[in-house]
């Protein structure tokens, strides 16, 4: 009985223990079919997610290009939102941003990505635009520049600071930046347009101020939008004569027009009449005749070429006449440099006088802000004549300094000059001073407001001393001078 028990009590413990076997089997069989459920789930799920990313991503950049922005910014926050630490779609989110004027928030965005990828070209490139369009135009600038340190050749880079020196003012940099996008790019239509747009070589449409004493050399007026235009300059003031043996007082008037054909040719004349009232004398009269050339067909050049004739009623400087030649630099966004040349003959002054005038010029813009500019110009004189007249001397040199500062449409400018003059030519050549008179010193004003893209007017008060021939002080003479200027 106790055998038989025995062997029930084998036979059970064999059967529990195969069947704890046969069910941690089964449980192990349950349990890798759940794991490789699970890892297929995930698969898939990460699957999906990969392609609703790519698919997000994709309409987004292709709703941008057909300009429906709002479609294209749902698209991209949706990437984002699939891929939360992905780049793309930020980078993505950016242009339809800017598309849809939410600068502010392209602003913030592409300082987030800078703030993990502090060398990321397209961030600093979006950011510069958005800055730009807020007209944040320091910023945008600064930022630019950085990024041109790490990618000079840039196109795009180019480009943008083009733009944003553009808003700047700051025309002479403005066309050298996007010169350079354009020989990279030479296919670039957005390039060629911006090149092609008269706007952009504003500063280049100088009004010479004719029988104008001080510094002449000033910015011009709006030029059209179209290749060509015609830019005119009518002008009237009178001097007060001081201390003078005869002179009392003198009439100006004068008219330039200044015609450019495309960006690379200007033709200017110049008609300018003084009639000056002597005591105990017959009026004074004269008429000066001025024709010049302007090139631009060199990048950063301007060519200059002329003449200059006048005719009076003294028979000793009647039918006078200058040559003058010249070359500028401009580009530089921060300074520029030239020299002039002029050679006049008097037939009938003494044995036949001739005066050879050479004079270097130095542009530097000492600051600049959103709206305004302060600008220096220097210009150095050395006047040799090829006999004495009575002075003592035949070399004569002196020195002119111009301070402007230019502010939205206002224009205001403070300058003078010192040494020795004598039958100088002025104003890039448009004002000779024909009369034997040794001039000292000078120094004026002027203020300058843009009417309209097409107009301004111009006020202009100057000073000079000088010691006529024979004379034993020294005289001085006060000029009023108000211009007026448009473009047709």
């Amino acid at each position: 009985m106790e055998n038989s028990f025995l062997v029930v009590k084998s036979f059970l413990n064999a059967e529990t223990q195969r069947t704890q076997r046969g069910a941690e089997k089964a449980g192990k069989s349950i349990f890798a079919n759940l794991c490789v459920l699970c890892v297929s789930t995930f698969q898939f799920a990460l699957s999906a997610s990969a392609s609703d990313y790519a698919t997000s991503l994709r309409s987004g950049w292709q709703e941008y290009l057909t300009g429906n922005h709002t479609n294209s910014l749902a698209h991209y926050r949706a990437a984002q939102a699939a891929q939360p630490r992905s780049l793309e779609p930020k980078l993505g989110l950016l242009l339809p941003l800017l598309a849809t004027g939410q600068f502010p928030a392209a602003e913030a965005l592409a300082r987030e990505i800078l703030r993990e990828h502090k060398t990321h070209y397209l961030a600093h490139l979006r950011l510069a635009t958005a800055l730009r369009l807020q007209n944040k135009l320091r910023s945008a600038d600064s930022t630019v520049a950085h990024a041109l340190a790490l990618y000079p050749s840039d196109t795009g880079l180019l480009y943008e600071r083009g733009l944003v020196k553009r808003a700047q003012k700051q025309f002479a940099a403005a066309r050298y930046y996007v010169g350079q996008a354009e020989l990279l790019d030479p296919d670039n239509e957005a390039i060629f347009r911006e090149l092609a747009d008269p706007l952009l070589f504003t500063d280049l449409a100088e009004i010479t101020a004719p029988a104008s004493p001080g510094f002449a050399r000033d910015l011009g007026f709006r030029v059209g939008e179209t290749p060509a235009r015609l830019d005119a300059t009518v002008y009237g003031g009178w001097i007060d004569y001081q201390g003078t043996q005869v002179k009392d007082t003198a009439r100006l008037l004068g008219v330039t027009t200044w015609l450019g054909f495309g960006k690379a040719h200007v033709v200017e004349t110049s008609f300018d009449s003084i009639e000056i009232h002597r005591v105990g004398l017959a009026r004074f009269k004269q008429l000066d005749v001025n024709v010049a050339y302007n090139n631009f067909s060199l990048a950063n050049w301007r060519l200059r070429a002329g003449a200059h004739v006048l005719a009076n009623g003294d028979p000793s400087t009647d039918g006078a006449w200058s040559a003058f030649a010249g070359a500028e630099w401009f580009g530089s966004p921060r300074w520029g440099a030239g020299l002039d040349a002029n050679f006049a003959r008097y037939e009938d002054f003494g044995t036949g006088l001739e005066v050879t005038q050479l004079a270097p010029k130095l542009g530097l813009v000492l600051a600049t802000g959103a709206d305004w500019t302060l600008r220096a110009d220097t210009r150095g004189y050395w006047i040799h004549l090829s006999e004495d007249v009575g002075f003592a001397r035949r070399n004569f040199f002196s020195a002119e300094e111009r301070l402007s500062l230019l502010w939205n449409r206002w224009t205001f400018a403070a300058f003078g000059w010192s040494g020795r003059q004598i039958f100088a030519a002025r104003g890039d050549g448009a004002t000779i001073f024909n009369l034997a008179e040794k001039h000292t010193a000078g120094f004026g004003a002027e203020v300058k407001r843009s009417l309209s893209d097409r107009a301004a007017v111009s006020f202009r008060f100057n000073r000079a001393e000088f010691r006529e021939l024979g004379g034993t002080t020294t005289a001085a003479a006060h000029t009023f001078l108000t211009q007026l200027g448009f473009t047709f």
